[in-house]
């Protein structure tokens, strides 16, 4: 079975950039996760209230102690996206505080080569 050129690369981008936004957002840096998004993520919320939504969401939730992918989708478009390549990830997590927590997370491959975080939804 033979992959796109470039899909191995594609994926590790993709685990890079995830890792790092998520070690940002773990540790309650609102902001610094704002400005690592992608455009989207910074044109649908300014950074105050991309913090308090985080802070309102993740905050009960005490730390995280583990989270494991459970779905990686490579897709050409998303609802009220403009086309584009995404990868939508869910994790499995847990917290200190909750259990069977459900974590999404959409990256899309924008204009400069990076993959950058688009979405994320907790619940």
């Amino acid at each position: 079975m033979s992959e796109r050129p470039g899909a191995a690369t594609n994926e590790l981008d993709v685990e890079s950039q995830s890792s790092a936004w998520f070690a940002l957002v773990d540790a309650g840096k609102g902001d610094a996760s704002w400005s690592a998004a992608g455009a989207l993520f910074r044109e649908a919320l300014d950074p105050a209230r991309w913090d308090e939504q985080l802070r309102a969401a993740r905050e009960p939730l005490g730390p995280v102690t583990s989270r494991v992918i459970a779905v990686d989708q490579k897709l050409d478009a998303i609802p009220g996206a403009p086309e584009a390549e995404y990868v939508v990830r869910q994790y499995h997590s847990v917290y200190d505080r909750s259990r069977a927590v459900t974590e999404t997370l959409t990256l899309q491959h924008e204009g400069d080569g990076v993959w950058r975080v688009v979405g994320y939804f907790i619940r």
